[in-house]
């Protein structure tokens, strides 16, 4: 389909450097850009020799140290037409250092089985979201200061999925599929690192599980069923996992990209914004959740994301915004995607304000989404870091 293809024609570029066995992060720009028909089929699995993984590690660190490497050359082209990608190298390391910081407190508070304390006891959301951190800051499975970290999470998460491919939480809240799609997020990051069968397995049925559950309208809601019905907020986060999905190489249906752009459109509110459910008023986590779905499933240059940005740019960055690290994390996406006077006006404003109010411990408080936090402040934490790594780029989430 034409939509569809575009979608993967914009998923982003690869290098064209060859790894053993890694096909996540070693596609050719051509391969890149073929449809979805050529992608590995989920009965051809991946198979490592055991002499490949020094080459494979190998490589992975080379390509994080390239991203590095380019990031300043991509900031000052950004800035030749004048808008700044990045931030100055002091304001950089302030950055770093308030992520870091970030990760020690999230490894501190770590439990013992891998999980993070969150609302109710041990709950996949707060458990992927944490994982995510550590990924966002290249921290990758099986290397590096956190190695146990990561692992402990990717070994917990494996262990919580049902036959059916949900990530299911110990301590669930009312919504299973904000966790599961949460969860087959950082899944499939971590199955870059982690190109094993098991893991293939694992990420294949849990996207599986996410085609299943849609909605006949296009979306999803709490229950891994499609008679769960649908709202953005849930959606978008099978979004965002579809969208790794491709980049992942693993099997996604056209049908499910298309029905999920015409529920999101759905949403949009003519005047700007986008609604929690067909037919109602915009507010802000929605309008970042729908501006991103959009652009994630191709729609990149739709007047509504524009609108979308315009609403957001407008409103008061504070705190007492509903949903505000839910909010901040999506809209940090979303501008960074849009790019220009969008980008530059976002990343200052949420930058700041993430820089100034961390506490000396790393963590950042919940707010209105403390209820979420639990025993720690895990989930406040992590989503924190995560929009101050939407600067480092080395998830390709966080890439255009």
């Amino acid at each position: 389909m034409k939509m569809s293809m575009k979608m993967n024609a914009r998923i982003g570029e690869c290098t064209n450097v060859e790894s053993p066995g890694n096909a996540h992060v070693a596609q050719s720009n051509n391969s890149r850009r073929a449809t979805r028909g050529a992608r590995m089929s989920r009965g051809r699995a991946l198979r490592v020799h055991p002499r490949a993984w020094g080459a494979v590690t190998h490589f992975l660190t080379c390509l994080l140290a390239a991203v590095v490497a380019v990031a300043p050359v991509v900031a000052q082209a950004a800035e030749s037409e004048g808008v700044s990608v990045l931030p100055d190298a002091q304001e950089m390391q302030r950055i770093e250092a308030a992520v870091d910081k970030a990760l020690e407190y999230l490894a501190v508070t770590q439990n013992a089985d891998g999980s993070w304390p969150g609302f109710g006891g041990r709950n996949n959301g707060i458990n992927a979201f944490c994982l995510l951190a550590f990924l966002g800051r290249g921290h990758v499975p099986g290397r590096g200061p956190y190695r146990d970290v990561v692992d402990r999470a990717v070994g917990f998460l494996l262990a919580c999925q049902q036959p059916t491919g949900l990530y299911a939480s110990p301590n669930p809240s009312h919504g299973p599929m904000y966790e599961h799609g949460m969860s087959t997020l950082a899944m499939i990051e971590a199955y870059g690192f982690i190109p094993s069968l098991e893991m293939r397995k694992s990420v294949q049925d849990a996207v599986d599980l996410i085609v299943k559950s849609q909605a006949a309208n296009g979306g999803w809601r709490y229950q891994p069923t499609p008679a769960a019905g649908a709202d953005l907020s849930v959606t978008v986060m099978q979004v965002v996992a579809l969208r790794a999905a491709l980049n992942a190489r693993l099997e996604v249906p056209d049908e499910t990209v298309e029905k999920a752009l015409a529920y999101v459109k759905a949403c949009i509110v003519p005047s700007g914004g986008f609604a929690y459910q067909p037919g109602g008023g915009p507010g802000a986590a929605r309008t970042a959740a729908g501006c991103l779905s959009m652009q994630l499933l191709g729609a990149f240059d739709d007047e509504a994301v524009t609108k979308g940005l315009d609403y957001l740019n407008q409103q008061n960055y504070q705190p007492n915004i509903g949903h505000f690290y839910y909010m901040s994390y999506y809209a940090m996406q979303a501008n960074f995607q849009a790019g220009g006077e969008y980008w530059a006006h976002w990343h200052r404003m949420s930058r700041d304000w993430l820089l100034e109010n961390q506490q000396p411990n790393g963590s950042w408080q919940g707010y209105s989404e403390q209820g979420y936090n639990g025993a720690a402040l895990c989930y406040s934490t992590a989503i924190a870091a995560m929009c101050l790594e939407v600067y480092m780029h080395y998830l390709p989430a966080y890439q255009r």
